[in-house]
């Protein structure tokens, strides 16, 4: 049973807007706070459903080759699920070209949140994955 509680404080997620509101500004914080305000319960549990598939599928990419058809195909859902998120949030159809896409690699690469974010899996998660989201990127979105 979810108490009033649990919604009222939770320093996890307090200390993941900080560091947003430290990396990407008070502006662009707010602005993806009213747009998750705006979803609805629906949408919100099929935006979390979606992450925590692809995220498990992450999670277990690491013994397979950047290049692999296994491989691809869990970049692509990823890509797909950011498609799916994205215009969630915007309210609009949003698709993620070759350049966005390189630039999330970068990030997830380099970024030290989104690295520890995919390295929780194992460390080395976040280069291998960048990797194989450039490799998909060159191959399919140029």
């Amino acid at each position: 049973m979810t108490t009033e509680n649990e919604f009222q404080e939770n320093p996890e997620l307090e200390k993941q807007e900080q560091l947003a509101r430290e990396r990407v500004g008070d502006d662009k914080v707010d602005e993806r706070m009213e747009q998750l305000a705006n979803m609805s319960m629906e949408d919100t549990m099929a935006l979390k459903e979606k992450a925590d598939a692809v995220m498990m599928k992450i999670s277990t990419c690491k013994n397979l080759a950047a290049d692999s058809d296994d491989m691809q195909a869990i970049v692509k859902e990823y890509l797909f699920y950011t498609n799916f998120a994205l215009s969630k949030l915007q309210g609009k159809s949003i698709v993620v070209d070759y350049q966005r896409f390189i630039n999330m690699a970068e990030s997830i690469a380099n970024d030290n949140d989104q690295k520890a974010a995919f390295d929780q899996h194992g460390i080395g998660t976040a280069e291998h994955f960048a990797n194989a989201i450039q490799i998909y990127a060159e191959a399919n979105l140029k």
